[in-house]
């Protein structure tokens, strides 16, 4: 069987789902052939009413109202790619009750119906995330500061702006280690930092530390 950590929660929570919840599968549980052969388009659509309209017979006497309000078509279309992930003929349409059951057309249908309501305005709303406005990030830092402990005071502070002038930068601030920032040498109110090397970077002094925030 195989297996792919972003995709396993998924198939699990499918599987528990498709069994009743009479069973509870783990991050270590694996699925033979037959299993995953027993799998059915009316069952991945059953699985898809479930998660967008929190009732797996949505379409049988809905009331006038319903709505699928849970979950938008992007994690209905990420639940089918890691089903079709484990199918044994993911390769294969769906056809004559064989092949991969997520390529069918019930199952292309429910998330066109999903993204049809978004695009009215009737679906679930988006969580996408948005940009922090400069009056709140500015607010944020005056907040911290106005606290007597040393971590709100400095510590939080000097993180924030730090990582606010290095993501300015288009600079990754995962890839950083916890000494690459210190003080600078020059100015007591400025802290400097080790850039990572660019791809374009060959030597070290086209890497050289740079002020990265003003405290």
């Amino acid at each position: 069987m195989p297996h792919k950590k972003c995709y396993h929660p998924y198939v699990c929570r499918f599987m528990e789902f498709h069994y009743g919840y009479s069973v509870i599968f783990g991050k270590d549980a694996t699925f033979t052939w037959s299993q995953l052969l027993d799998i059915r388009p009316i069952d991945i659509k059953r699985f898809a009413g479930l998660l967008a309209h929190n009732d797996p017979d949505y379409d049988i006497h809905p009331p006038a109202n319903h709505r699928p309000k849970y979950c938008r078509f992007s994690t209905l279309e990420s639940a089918k790619k890691a089903l079709s992930y484990y199918m044994p003929h993911r390769t294969v349409p769906w056809c004559n009750n064989q092949g991969n059951p997520t390529r069918s057309g019930p199952v292309n249908d429910i998330i066109k119906e999903v993204k049809k309501f978004e695009a009215r305005g009737e679906g679930c709303p988006s969580h996408a995330k948005r940009a922090v406005r400069p009056n709140e990030f500015r607010k944020s830092i005056q907040l911290l500061r106005v606290q007597p402990s040393f971590e709100c005071k400095y510590k939080y502070p000097m993180v924030c702006l730090w990582q606010h002038t290095l993501i300015g930068r288009l600079d990754d601030a995962a890839h950083f280690k916890v000494e690459d920032p210190g003080g600078h040498p020059q100015f007591d109110f400025a802290l400097q930092t080790n850039v990572r090397w660019s791809k374009n970077g060959m030597e070290e002094r086209q890497c050289p530390p740079q002020v990265s925030t003003c405290l």
